[in-house]
């Protein structure tokens, strides 16, 4: 696993059986939200939970839902998003 840190936010690279995913972490809810806001304006999907987003592809994502909890969150290259379910 590589870890990257600042004062706003951590981030762990994990390579494991499941797939190769990002987790960051946040201090508060509106760095998440701040950061998530521009993640979302490129192509992708993230599992979103309070302080914390996971990113990879949604294979793996789905696996980590179903242990971590969270909503998935897709951005269409547009600057808008959707939610499907917790």
């Amino acid at each position: 696993m590589r870890y990257h840190h600042s004062a706003e936010l951590r981030q762990g690279i994990c390579k494991t059986a499941d797939g190769n995913y990002a987790v960051t972490s946040f201090t508060t809810e509106k760095g998440r939200k701040d950061w998530l806001d521009y993640a979302l304006m490129y192509k992708g999907t993230h599992l979103v939970g309070r302080q914390w987003v996971v990113t990879a592809e949604s294979p793996v994502l789905e696996t980590l839902r179903k242990k971590l909890g969270g909503e998935l969150q897709s951005g269409d290259g547009s600057g808008s998003s959707r939610a499907s379910g917790t």
